[in-house]
């Protein structure tokens, strides 16, 4: 394979938050395609029947896509086609615009916003698609490069194994995205409009800013004890604290030592349950043991899954029944699913190995966290398993015997509706008795819908963040709103998290803006947050330097506990090269001239100012010096930027002019409505159509440099669009 047989990418870059090319996390690539840049698909019907041929491979959607998107009530988000595309006889870069969005789609991550432009006489495009996930993009780039080289080049660039590549692509969204269970809780957050933030590349996600910050990690909440998550370890203290308070659990006794482990199932009376006394996740568990060889087998197997080598076993009385996780979340169960056995059917010709080796086969099995089932495996527990029903992986069962696998296998249907209320009351109990805001409770019983009581139905694990795949996209029955009901327990009803952002454009007066801007929200009783070039500063705390770039300085004082609103410098420099580098702004000073720039993703606005215009969003305020070159070209393209839900307010009702009180930008702007502040001899005139409002503010001088508003002029500007009114602001002083 050559190197002109694929597409060349001669940049690639991804920014973490608002950009040129709009308010979100977004991944670009400069492509070069070569000689193959004047393709197009009319004239090229062998390439167009190659790209179908490809599309088949992309019909399928995920199912937890599929799940996610019918639980919120969403469709995929609309974009451009194959067939519209051989329609227009579209050029290469739409193409491969297309390719690129089905293949993150096909990866479990659709993306809103993509974009293809060409840049201007060099024969090469842009390429732009939503994605927070940079290794995900660059795998699916590479994909695209790889699968349009094949079609226009297929004697160079072999067919590919699409299946092969798009489960690829899978196992890559599963390794660097966030688990199922954390995104369940993130989308619902988003949904309430609270803002996330991963925090590294582990689970680690905060959940709103500031003052208001929350954290979790996978399904645990900064709420969630230590000393209760170690309860939850510990079975025997588990099943302990849970006998105290009167929730049914099994007899039984944690053995130091294979004798004492066939002492205590002796007491107890066979079949006993032998399992690790500090392991999780199902490992070790030896289900239905029936004699005291059996015992020391499943004692040796159970050892070797501790967390430490000398914590024994534990040996339980084996409750009679079917396997049901629930989940509660506060003072609440909010889901519940039910498990079943792992099993192969005989028939009469196939050893146990082979029936498994071909029920792995089936797609919905894998080793995924997204995989619905999981994949069936002869390892130690159940080869002891087998043996203890008189077979071995090689053994060949009769037609229609079916062969137990693993007890209490994949929990698969939800039952969340037949949870009798007394069952429910006893799994808060049991969560409150360990002390855990969110548990995972495993519970063998026959029949969830009646009382525990009258089945001997048993709770045999309490679980600190578990797992809600089950719950979330079952195979059977419908999802249930987990997310929703831990970000409820976190944040109060109509809370959304957010303290105000206000980004200050990099220029001469920039630092002074911002400090003066900070001082007016403090004298409001706001404990504003200050990041500079300089460092970082926290009312009431001595400042501090901050080494790292303008979007670590922003998360720095988005994560300081006592923020209670943001004021940061933001320079061009640092917006074009990594984006914003945090969710939105709300309101934004620009203060200094806007160059024009032939930048194909920002038009005729420059790239840096581009960035803090998509960061503000459909509601985000702006607030113009009326002085400054591009000024009027600023306020025209916000009305671009909004989003068009029809709540956003027009343009020029969110944009505050600043200037000479005679200038015609500002007075044009004031004629239709909009806001502006003026100077008015020693005091500052505030206003909005007929209304008019003069502060009179200590420390108002004669102006800044070059005719520019002076920096006090630009701070009251940005108080008053950030949301305080004309007599907060004069009683500031």
């Amino acid at each position: 394979m050559t190197q002109s047989s694929l597409l060349e990418i001669c940049q690639r870059r991804a920014f973490s938050g608002p950009n040129r090319w709009a308010g979100m996390p977004m991944f670009e690539a400069l492509v070069d395609p070569g000689p193959w840049g004047g393709v197009r698909l009319a004239a090229n019907p062998a390439v167009a029947s190659r790209l179908q041929t490809l599309q088949e491979s992309l019909a399928a959607i995920p199912y937890e896509l599929s799940v996610e998107l019918s639980a919120a009530g969403l469709q995929l988000p609309a974009g451009p086609t194959l067939g519209g595309l051989l329609e227009s006889d579209a050029p290469l870069g739409a193409v491969m615009e297309w390719l690129l969005r089905s293949l993150l789609t096909a990866a479990g991550t659709p993306p809103r916003v993509t974009r293809w432009v060409e840049e201007p006489g060099a024969g090469r495009f842009w390429l732009a698609v939503e994605s927070e996930e940079e290794a995900l993009a660059n795998a699916c780039l590479e994909t695209a490069r790889r699968w349009l080289g094949s079609c226009l080049n297929p004697a160079a660039v072999p067919a590919p194994d699409c299946a092969a590549d798009l489960r690829a692509l899978v196992d890559v969204a599963d390794t660097v995205r966030l688990g199922p269970s954390t995104r369940a809780i993130v989308r619902a957050a988003v949904a309430r409009g609270i803002p996330t933030r991963r925090v590294g590349s582990q689970s680690l996600v905060q959940l709103g800013e500031g003052v208001c910050r929350r954290r979790i990690w996978t399904a645990e909440t900064d709420a969630t004890g230590t000393i209760a998550e170690a309860i939850a370890q510990d079975k025997e203290m588990t099943r302990r604290l849970l006998r105290q308070v009167g929730v049914p659990v099994p007899q039984g006794c944690a053995a130091a030592t294979v004798e004492e482990a066939s002492a205590a199932a002796a007491a107890l009376g066979y079949p006993v349950v032998v399992k690790p006394r500090d392991a999780n996740h199902g490992r070790g568990i030896s289900f239905g043991v029936r004699n005291e060889q059996e015992v020391r087998e499943a004692f040796a197997l159970a050892v070797r899954e501790n967390h430490t080598p000398s914590g024994g076993a534990i040996i339980e009385q084996f409750a009679q029944g079917v396997a049901h996780r629930v989940l509660v979340v506060g003072d609440r169960v909010v889901a519940a699913a039910r498990g079943q056995h792992d099993t192969v059917e005989g028939d009469g010709k196939r050893t146990i190995a082979a029936l498994v080796e071909a029920a792995n086969n089936d797609p919905l099995r894998g080793e995924n966290y997204t995989d619905l089932l999981g994949v069936m495996k002869l390892d130690e527990v159940a080869i002891s398993l087998l043996k203890r029903h008189g077979l071995a992986p090689d053994s060949v069962p009769r037609t229609g015997q079916r062969v137990v696998i693993k007890v209490n296998g994949d929990l698969t249907t939800d039952e969340t509706d037949e949870v009798h209320p007394e069952v429910a009351q006893s799994m808060v109990l049991a969560a409150q008795a360990i002390g855990l805001d969110i548990a995972g409770i495993d519970l063998v019983a026959e029949d969830i819908s009646r009382p525990l009581e009258g089945q001997r139905g048993m709770v045999i694990e309490v679980n600190a963040g578990p797992g809600m795949f089950m719950h979330i996209a079952p195979l059977h029955g419908r999802p249930r709103p987990v997310g929703e009901a831990i970000v409820s327990l976190m944040f109060p009803p109509h809370s959304h998290g957010r303290i105000p952002i206000h980004a200050v454009a990099d220029g001469p007066a920039a630092e002074a803006i911002a400090r003066g801007l900070a001082q007016i929200l403090r004298r409001q009783g706001c404990r504003a947050g200050l990041a500079t070039v300089e460092g970082i500063d926290i009312d009431g705390q001595v400042p501090y330097p901050f080494s790292g770039g303008d979007s670590e300085r922003m998360l720095a004082v988005l994560t300081h506990p006592h923020a209670e609103a943001a004021v940061v410098v933001s320079r061009g420099a640092d917006r074009l090269a990594h984006g914003l580098g945090v969710p939105r702004c709300d309101v934004a000073v620009l203060a200094d001239h806007f160059p024009a720039a032939a930048d194909p993703a920002s038009g005729s606005i420059d790239p840096a100012t581009m960035t803090l215009l998509h960061a503000l969003g459909d509601r985000g305020m702006a607030v113009v010096a009326a002085g400054a070159a591009g000024a009027e070209q600023v306020i025209s393209q916000l009305s671009i930027c909004q989003a068009g839900d029809g709540q956003s307010l027009p343009a020029k009702h969110r944009v505050v002019v600043v200037g000479e009180a005679e200038n015609p930008l500002l007075l044009a702007h004031r004629r239709a409505g909009g806001p502006t502040v003026t100077r008015a001899g020693a005091r500052v005139l505030l206003a909005q159509g007929a209304a008019e409002t003069a502060l009179d503010l200590p420390g108002l001088g004669t102006g800044a440099a070059g005719g520019s508003p002076e920096p006090l002029l630009l701070a009251v500007a940005a108080a008053w669009a950030g949301g305080y009114s004309p007599t907060q602001l004069q009683n500031m002083g």
